[in-house]
């Protein structure tokens, strides 16, 4: 899990600004993924993207 600063540059995984969270996850048979969890200004999002995490 990473925790990444809240900046107000469109920089996350998910295309939002602000602060978000990555949990890089990967199942049994190798595919890998991470969950976003980012907030900007009261906006909650939640999201599954494809990861290149090691």
């Amino acid at each position: 899990m990473t925790v990444f600063p809240d900046r107000d540059d469109y920089d996350s995984p998910i295309g939002t600004r602000g602060g978000y969270v990555q949990i890089d996850l990967q199942c049994p048979v190798g595919h890998r993924f991470a969950l976003i969890v980012a907030n900007h200004k009261g906006a909650e999002f939640v999201a599954v993207v494809p990861s290149s995490a090691s």
